[in-house]
């Protein structure tokens, strides 16, 4: 009789393991997220409210919206990604009985990886942002000069804790539930899917954007998938976000950021992707379509060179 929990190799089935990344995704992670909120507001709100942040009816006062607001927000992103990323490094350690190093958080050329990765999300983010303001559809303000808010540092911070979270869960946890299967396109293709549909409740959310989203996934995990590592990926996806936003001045999947240039959208959101940034771009979609082919062909040829 056929097993309906293990395969033919006595290992537990690939669809349990991804279930219980979607449990930790859209479950665990969401009530862990929850609570940790109550709490820090039922912790603060004497704090600010003694300390003059907050009115007697406990109403924020205007001239603390701005820090208040931005501190809030920074510290609910690390904190989200924090504890998504110790569920996901928990569960493969003591559920799946899986290492970091088969995670691929190994290697002793991290660092390096890391800042190629970093430099190759440069580039590319700069390809797009340069070609929707060569299409007409979006320009920087001239006159309004380069802006250097003490808040870039903060979601620099917060767009690191991004990048690690969202790689170790999709990249890492993800990919890694299907290895098992041995269908390099299952194992890329299903988490750029699920990445695709997990920015579906940000503000502003577009069809154009979830597809550009999904194929910013199937680039992330052909990165972890050629080099076994997710460092490429991590170094990407921090400054893929950083460099949109807080240095070009786009949405951030529909998320607003301080920024050095002022950005005024102009024209359709098809060509500039609207308030949801340029991962709601056509032009995107054909600098992340160039890029996976450029990826393909990068590691095809350093494996016949390897022959």
């Amino acid at each position: 009789m056929r097993n309906l929990f293990k395969n033919d190799r006595n290992q537990v089935r690939w669809g349990y393991k991804l279930a219980s990344f979607l449990l930790i995704q859209e479950i665990l992670g969401p009530i862990a997220i929850i609570l940790v909120s109550v709490a820090l507001v039922n912790l603060l709100f004497p704090i600010l409210q003694a300390s003059g942040v907050l009115d007697g009816d406990g109403v924020l006062r205007m001239e603390y919206a701005e820090v208040f607001e931005n501190s809030w927000f920074i510290a609910g992103m690390v904190i989200q990604n924090l504890l998504l990323s110790l569920f996901f490094l928990g569960a493969w350690k003591y559920l799946l009985r899986g290492s970091a190093r088969s995670m691929g958080l190994a290697g002793r050329t991290w660092l390096k990886e890391l800042g190629v990765g970093f430099a190759i999300g440069v580039v590319l983010i700069t390809i797009v942002c340069g070609g929707i303001y060569l299409t007409g559809s979006a320009r920087m303000m001239a006159g309004s000069g380069l802006q250097f808010s003490p808040w870039l540092a903060g979601y620099l911070l917060m767009f690191v804790f991004v990048g690690f979270g969202e790689e170790i869960a999709f990249r890492g946890y993800a990919m890694g539930t299907l290895r098992q299967t041995e269908k390099d396109w299952l194992i890329v293709l299903l988490p750029a899917v699920l990445f695709g549909i997990a920015h579906s409740t940000n503000a502003n959310f577009s069809l154009m954007g979830c597809g550009n989203i999904i194929l910013a996934g199937i680039l992330l995990g052909l990165l972890a998938l050629k080099s076994g590592h997710l460092w490429l990926g991590i170094g990407f996806h921090i400054s893929w976000n950083f460099f949109q936003g807080c240095v070009f001045g786009f949405g951030v999947s529909g998320i607003s950021t301080p920024s050095v240039a002022v950005t005024e959208l102009t024209g359709s959101p098809l060509l500039n992707g609207g308030a949801f940034g340029p991962e709601g771009s056509i032009v995107s979609t054909v600098v992340l379509l160039a890029a996976i082919a450029a990826t393909l062909w990068w590691f095809s040829e350093k494996r016949e060179l390897g022959k």
